[in-house]
């Protein structure tokens, strides 16, 4: 391929050293019109033994013909200089034993290519290009009565209608692949500017299977040469076979589609939010499935632009649906597969981390975008500690300028969410026994560490300083938090009147999601059974709630319900507790929490 492209360039360059193509002689023109014309009428063996015998002489005439196209400046010149070209290529497209020879088709198809005007400027070559579409058709289609050549070999129609289109798909795409030269003459058209009228043709064939190479090709050429202008008809058809799910592409292809057309790339991203947000109960894993056959994070990968561009999607539809868990769990899985596809990469390939976070301090970006599985659970505890506190630090600093509501803490707070992994895994800590040494002489520390733990998960639900209230607020988590503890790891049942007590004090945080996490991380991994008081605590909450306003409520019980299973979808997928009794115990809480939820909710 490298070598015809070699001898095809310097082919160019012998031809554009030309003032004017030698014309081609009477004698040569009429012998061939003679021969295209006993081989189109005639179907008899010795008819295709002639057009087999004179089939190499035939190709290099068409290759002539085609060196005397490309230098024409347009189709009207090209028209006046060749005047038989238009019955010659006609008739032969009509040849079965012409058209099934691979170079003879390559040749033809070149040939009208060239021929076809990107501008037609007169009459005649706005006729030529409609001319050269049908012929073009009529080479990947049969007609009504079934081609000649189909008598002969003895194949269905259908059979040898794919054969047929599947070379010449074949065809088109190496003419494409093989196109485009910079080392063109000033005055000679580049061979690109044919691919419009080659996608508008390819509009009704993108579903097809057969015609996913050409639409690959063609996509790539237009990010590679600035000539190439596809069709608005052809890139929406191909961005609409792709999010239906009826044109499959790989991921070179879908990253020159995005690069073409940003907005082929919103609409894939909204697309795949609005399936999420509209589908049954959240499953991880069914979720990180779904977002990979999307192709948006391993074309995120690949093109840093890409990523960037998905992430100020996700980001814009965040701040317009700040309370929806459910988008919070695409954007953290999809940050978990994107991740994966980068890591999949070549390390020479890859760039950096901060190329895709350059709003966030690189010393943030490595311990909160690497995944919980890949640190030792030994070391998980550490591992928090200092995301705690370097959010801290962060969050203080931009206090301190003013700016806590505006992008520096929006932008680590947003990085903390991508990587939500570690959150659930602070949840799981904080409810479990490992924060809680026993002794006396570790009790400082576990305490502070359970600070630590807490002001990281009110600092995801709650990330600025509303109403210049912090202070107040982390006070009242925290004593939220200890009379949760209180009722739920109590040894024996607590009092109706305490849990009354208790739902309005969760009730009075200025997140309800917040006490749903709190509530059900204590139900789920807490060292003593505390599920069934969640639930009863659940249901006050909800009581409370409706007693205020009806159809707040109803709504708000929706909403809690819809959080709370993402929560336990999420405890279900990073609960990674090397004890198998425990696991066992969490599993059993798990299915309780999950059959219950609903009534505990809606009742």
């Amino acid at each position: 391929m490298a070598c015809s492209s070699v001898l095809y360039l310097l082919q160019i360059e012998r031809m554009a050293s030309c003032e004017k193509p030698e014309p081609f002689s009477k004698t040569l023109v009429q012998f061939w019109m003679a021969k295209v014309s006993e081989w189109s009428e005639a179907t008899s063996p010795s008819a295709q033994l002639d057009a087999c015998r004179h089939q190499e002489k035939l190709r290099g005439f068409l290759q002539e013909v085609l060196g005397a196209l490309r230098l024409a400046r347009c189709a009207s010149e090209a028209l006046e200089n060749l005047p038989f070209v238009g019955q010659l290529l006609g008739r032969l497209c009509s040849v079965p034993c012409v058209t099934a020879d691979e170079e003879s088709s390559s040749l033809l198809l070149q040939c009208l290519w060239t021929l076809f005007s990107p501008t037609p400027r007169s009459a005649i070559e706005l006729k030529a290009n409609d001319w050269i579409r049908k012929t073009m058709c009529h080479l990947v289609a049969a007609d009504e009565e079934g081609w000649s050549v189909m008598k002969h070999v003895g194949l269905p129609s259908k059979e040898y209608n794919v054969s047929t289109l599947k070379k010449m798909m074949c065809l088109l795409t190496e003419a494409v692949n093989g196109g485009c030269s910079s080392f063109r003459s000033p005055t000679e058209r580049c061979l690109c500017d044919g691919l419009h009228s080659l996608s508008l043709t390819c509009v009704p064939l993108v579903t097809r299977p057969e015609a996913a190479p050409l639409i690959g090709a063609l996509l790539r050429r237009s990010v590679t040469c600035a000539h190439t202008q596809l069709s608005e008809e052809f890139v929406e058809a191909v961005c609409s076979g792709f999010l239906d799910k009826k044109l499959h592409l790989d991921v070179q292809t879908v990253v020159a589609l995005w690069c073409h057309n940003l907005s082929s790339l919103e609409r894939a991203v909204l697309r795949l939010v609005s399936s999420v947000l509209s589908g049954p109960r959240i499953d991880l894993q069914t979720l990180d499935k779904q977002v990979n056959a999307s192709l948006l994070p391993q074309a995120c990968a690949q093109r840093c632009s890409v990523f960037l561009v998905v992430n100020e999607i996700f980001r814009c539809t965040l701040l317009e649906m700040e309370e929806s868990s459910v988008l919070r769990l695409l954007i953290q899985s999809f940050t978990r597969c994107f991740l994966r596809a980068l890591a999949a990469q070549d390390p020479e390939d890859r760039l950096a981390l901060k190329s895709f976070f350059p709003l966030v301090p690189v010393s943030l970006q490595m311990p909160m975008l690497t995944l919980p599985s890949e640190v030792p659970q030994d070391v998980w505890l550490e591992h928090l500690m200092g995301i705690s506190a370097q959010l801290q630090l962060a969050s203080a600093e931009a206090e301190e300028r003013g700016d806590n509501t505006s992008g520096s803490v929006f932008e680590v707070w947003f990085l903390l969410l991508q990587g939500g992994g570690w959150v659930d895994v602070a949840a799981q800590l904080l409810a479990s026994a490992q924060t809680h040494a026993a002794s006396s002489s570790s009790s400082s520390s576990s305490e502070s560490k359970s600070r630590a733990l807490l002001w990281l998960l009110t600092f995801f639900y709650h990330p600025t300083n509303r109403g210049h209230q912090r202070i107040q607020q982390w006070e009242c988590v925290q004593q939220v938090w200890g009379d949760l503890r209180g009722v739920c790891l109590s040894p024996t049942p607590p009092p109706p009147r305490a849990l009354d007590t208790v739902a309005e004090s969760l009730l009075s945080l200025v997140s309800s999601r917040l006490a749903l996490r709190l509530l059900l991380s204590l139900a789920v991994f807490s060292p003593v059974p505390g599920d069934a008081i969640a639930l009863q605590l659940i249901r006050k909450m909800s009581e409370k709630k409706r007693e205020e306003d009806e159809k707040e409520e109803e709504e708000e019980a929706v909403s809690l319900r819809r959080e709370a299973e993402c929560l336990l979808a999420a405890a279900a997928e990073h609960r990674l507790n090397s004890d198998t009794l425990a696991s066992a115990r969490v599993q059993a809480r798990l299915r309780t929490l999950e059959d219950t939820l609903w009534n505990a909710l809606c009742v």
